[in-house]
């Protein structure tokens, strides 16, 4: 079955049955609808309609710009649909960011290898540190 690129933003519920899928849980609705609302550039891929990747960019739209949730349902992986994504937000952040904007992702454990492909360099180096995370759910 074709698989079709868009750039828009998925439904909170279907993105969250995606997320499930994923082994990731979901988020509630309304919290769900407001993220992907503030996304400055959202991609979906759909197959008979139903979402099976996504990739979105969130951030300030000048100094910050943050990759967020590049994924592709397990079946359809290692068939470059990843890439397909990825292409997209790349080509959306080298017509956005300018000099001075930071681009920033977290890759998933074993994932640095595909996003090193586009210029993102793993930390912590000699530079940065290794960057760090804080879920409300540990309040």
């Amino acid at each position: 079955m074709k698989i079709t690129l868009r750039h828009e933003i998925p439904g909170a519920d279907e993105y969250n049955a995606m997320r499930i899928t994923l082994g990731w849980g979901s988020a509630a609705s309304d919290i769900t609808t407001l993220a992907l609302q503030h996304s400055l550039f959202s991609v979906t891929l759909r197959q008979s309609g139903q979402l099976v990747g996504k990739a979105q960019v969130v951030g300030d739209g000048g100094l910050a710009f943050y990759i967020q949730d590049v994924s592709v349902i397990e079946r359809l992986r290692g068939q470059g649909y990843g890439k397909r994504l990825m292409d997209e937000v790349m080509a959306f952040l080298h017509a956005t960011a300018k000099p001075g904007s930071v681009i920033g992702l977290m890759a998933a454990l074993g994932k640095d290898e595909f996003y090193s492909r586009y210029g993102f360099n793993r930390r912590p180096n000699e530079f940065q540190g290794g960057g760090m995370t804080q879920f409300p759910s540990e309040w």
